[in-house]
């Protein structure tokens, strides 16, 4: 199940937002004392910049404001974040307790935001439970696979309501927000005919423009398309390039990674395993490295036992192999024929050693 909650800063500039400026925002704040204060403010990096305060009295809070754009904000607690909100201009209320469930409501971004988390709560209800069961040694099989199956059902469920709230909220920066955080659920061709949607919403967006530019990477390097040579150091600190390990081997799988990447930890076993299986048969591995610190590149490289060549710019997310194939997660890996052509994109799990018991028989 793919879950990102990589919360947006900039501001969000739709059509939604550009109606009357003013704005106000309260609520009750049972969890507050009187004199206690509470702020908005927006991520500014990995820090948070207020905007305005407003101290609590009765137990409750109050803001007033103006402001000409709609933008991702947070309403803070003595510093901590409490609700991750829309500002912009109308009437929006806020309640904050220690249930937490706080949401805002009462604006059109705000209460589409509000609906969609409710669909998704409705959706995982129980899901920790089944979660929990799935570390009970003492369950059958037969029981073990029901839970996995009720699982899977509800994170199928998970994925058609963020592909059906994406596609439906392209009018406003609810939806840009959306397809930011969610982007991961959409394949390339999915994502490029979302895109096209929104910048029609939204004409010169910044972020969209961003977007499209790195998936048109991807769909560049798409399945059954040619790979992109490219240059880089290995360990020794020489210049290595991709083309001469894919001419060397029947298959070569250029794997993304970084030793400070704990999905990618989790994944080298399998990619392992896949290695050991069918390097016999003409399968060979290029690690690609997110690494900055050279040290820590290398000793990932022996704790995981990784033993096929490696080759790294050390320039973490600017890695420029990334780059070229549209990375934006690691792990993340290519599968390339010997004639060069794109034979899979991010195999996981069994999903790795399925393919290539399939084109190396």
């Amino acid at each position: 199940m793919k879950k990102l909650f990589l919360f947006a800063a900039a501001a969000l500039m739709v059509t939604a937002c550009q109606n009357k400026n003013a704005y106000t925002m309260s609520g009750a704040i049972p969890v507050a004392q009187d004199g206690d204060t509470v702020a908005i403010a927006i991520a500014q990096g990995r820090s948070l910049e207020t905007l305005a305060q407003a101290v609590v009295k009765d137990g409750k809070y109050e803001f007033k404001g103006e402001t000409d754009t709609c933008q991702m904000a947070y309403l803070t607690l003595a510093g901590r974040p409490r609700i991750l909100f829309f500002l912009e201009p109308g009437d929006i209320k806020a309640d904050i307790n220690d249930n937490g469930d706080n949401q805002a409501v009462g604006t059109l971004n705000n209460n589409r935001m509000e609906a969609f988390n409710s669909t998704l709560n409705g959706i995982f209800e129980g899901y920790g439970e089944l979660n929990q069961k799935l570390q009970d040694e003492s369950i059958g099989e037969a029981e073990m696979a029901d839970v996995r199956a009720k699982m899977e059902a509800m994170e199928n469920k998970y994925d058609e309501a963020v592909k059906t709230a994406v596609a439906d909220n392209t009018d406003c920066a609810f939806g840009l927000y959306l397809l930011q955080q969610y982007s991961y659920n959409f394949e390339a061709e999915e994502l490029d005919a979302l895109l096209g949607k929104y910048l029609q919403a939204a004409p010169g967006n910044e972020t969209l423009l961003r977007m499209k530019e790195q998936n048109d990477k991807v769909l560049a390097t798409a399945v059954g398309k040619k790979y992109i040579d490219f240059t880089m150091n290995d360990l020794t600190g020489n210049p290595a390039k991709l083309s001469d390990f894919v001419k060397q081997n029947k298959l070569t799988l250029v794997d993304f990674w970084a030793s400070w990447c704990g999905p990618c930890r989790q994944e080298m076993p399998n990619v392992k395993a896949a290695y050991e299986k069918y390097k016999a048969k003409g399968f060979g591995i290029v690690g690609v490295s997110l690494d900055r610190d050279e040290a820590s590149w290398k000793k990932g490289l022996e704790d995981l036992g990784m033993t096929w060549p490696q080759l790294s710019d050390l320039k973490y997310w600017e890695c420029e192999a990334a780059a070229l194939y549209g990375v934006r997660a690691i792990p993340a890996t290519v599968l390339i024929g010997q004639d060069g052509t794109i034979v899979a994109r991010n195999l996981r799990g069994d999903k790795l050693a399925e393919k290539l018991e399939e084109l190396l028989k």
